[in-house]
């Protein structure tokens, strides 16, 4: 299970990584480790020197004035120098054998998509707080503390998007907040060892990994190559897959045991003839083939594609153990807490 920690500067977060390290849990230092690959690695160095050109390395050193002007110089800059070094950094930390992660910017960069994580936990602190620290530490002005924290996603939808926080006001306990949240990620790990919750939204393509459960809303992660994390709530008209049936002649038949039928015959790979492009007559005699029985008139071409299609997607995130993995979890419907 990989867990990240964020949060933005002056919050904290590295003092609640030193309290992890004292527990004997190593954290990957995101900042330090790029850094560090900055130096050693030719790939990097080469996909800088087509960005910014030779001189962005002066012998083996790396030429930091010049790369700063060259990201400070536009927004597409700065992008195209995350897309060389991030995924050498992901693959770097998948290959540590850490369990967790620092970055001050996973959600900024978009380096939360660069590799899956099964927890995001973000540290918080008031304003002034963080402010007075930052002054404290780098020797600033408040007015240059204020443009580096409004440079930064909003401490606010930081909370949103991640699945715990963290207070660290210098008044909290942080070691008692981190006993709750190891808890909860230990009980978490053996809920979800064989289920997952797999949903779909209404209005939104493809589907979607619930990820935790708040009091008014769901925190769901897109199964595509974005893994992108959002709230989603009871007007979203939220739907398990494990409450979905299909039509037959007789008795409706459970959407994980379509799906089975359909791993069986594709062996557990992705679906083996074109069916966005079939025709009416080559699709249904495909389904005929999985479900025998279905309903002609109340099933349509268009059930059997997004059927299709939401196979495929499963296959790809590694999901084909359907009439385990997709069975419901309590709470899956955000309606069942409104009289909590």
């Amino acid at each position: 299970m990989k867990i990240a920690i964020t949060g933005g500067i002056g919050s904290g977060k590295s003092y609640v990584c030193k309290r992890l390290e004292a527990r004997g849990i190593q954290v990957y230092d995101c900042d330090r480790e790029a850094k560090r690959l900055m130096r050693e690695s030719m790939e990097i160095r080469q996909g800088l020197q087509s960005l910014v050109g030779e001189e962005v390395y002066q012998g083996t050193e790396l030429n930091k004035p010049l790369l700063a002007t060259f990201l400070l110089q536009s927004e597409e800059n700065k992008q195209a120098v995350n897309a060389v070094v991030h995924p050498a950094v992901a693959r770097d930390f998948e290959q540590s054998g850490k369990d967790w992660l620092e970055s001050a910017i996973l959600f900024d960069s978009g380096f939360y998509r660069r590799t899956h994580f099964d927890w995001i936990i973000c540290v918080t602190a008031p304003l002034e707080t963080r402010i007075q620290r930052v002054m404290d530490r780098d020797g600033i002005s408040r007015e240059l503390t204020l443009e580096w924290i409004n440079k930064q996603m909003l401490q606010e939808e930081v909370v949103q998007r991640s699945d715990a926080q963290i207070i660290n006001d210098g008044r909290a306990d942080i070691d008692k907040q981190l006993d709750q949240i190891i808890q909860l990620i230990k009980n978490n790990k053996q809920s979800r060892k064989m289920e997952q919750t797999i949903l779909s939204i209404a209005g939104k393509p493809g589907l979607y990994k619930l990820v935790s459960r708040g009091k008014m809303n769901l925190i769901v992660e897109a199964l595509d190559e974005t893994h992108k994390r959002m709230p989603a709530f009871a007007t979203d008209r939220i739907t398990s897959l494990a409450d979905i049936a299909m039509f037959t002649d007789s008795e409706d038949v459970p959407l994980m045991t379509i799906l089975a039928s359909i791993r069986d015959k594709e062996e557990k790979k992705e679906i083996s003839f074109a069916f966005k492009k079939a025709s009416s007559k080559e699709l249904r005699a495909y389904f005929a083939e999985i479900l025998p029985d279905f309903d002609r008139d109340r099933v349509h071409d268009s059930d059997i594609r997004k059927l299709l299609t939401w196979y495929n997607i499963l296959v790809k995130n590694g999901i084909t153990d359907f009439e385990e993995e997709m069975k419901p979890t309590e709470g899956d419907n955000i309606d069942d807490r409104k009289s909590e």
